[in-house]
């Protein structure tokens, strides 16, 4: 009986991976929402409502969370591994392509590949209490 339930390693690299590719690039975006563009609040005597969902309110939320997320990013890739680290750093953080990524680590193709397999698992292992993107069988 194993302590820990297997993990279907197929199914989470899927889930880093869109992490990654989709939402990792947006919460970027959102992390680097001008201060400029964020009015100061009208008081007035009259409640006033907005059709218009982005508020000060919202943007203040969305940067928040945006820039709290990529720090909790950031520092479960702090512990992870140096190799598989820089696998991440290359690929999302520095944009660089699979293929570039494992030239600059000097490992062959197939070598590499399984690198970067291995450094999504280990980002979802490291990453797993903030949100987990692992699949249990």
């Amino acid at each position: 009986m194993a302590l820990l339930p297997e993990i279907d390693e197929e199914k989470t690299i899927a889930n880093v991976r869109d992490f990654f590719e989709h939402d990792f690039k947006r919460l970027q975006n959102m992390a680097h929402i001008s201060y400029v563009s964020i009015k100061s609040p009208i008081i007035s005597g009259m409640p006033t409502g907005s059709s218009v969902s982005n508020s000060t309110a919202d943007k203040l939320t969305n940067y928040s969370y945006a820039r709290k997320t990529l720090d909790d990013v950031t520092r479960a890739c702090e512990h992870m591994p140096e190799i598989y680290r820089a696998v991440l750093e290359y690929r999302y953080f520095k944009g660089l392509s699979w293929l570039q990524v494992t030239d600059r680590l000097d490992y062959s193709t197939r070598r590499g590949q399984q690198l970067i397999n291995d450094s999504l698992l280990q980002f979802a292992e490291a990453f797993s209490d903030v949100y987990d993107y692992r699949v249990f069988k």
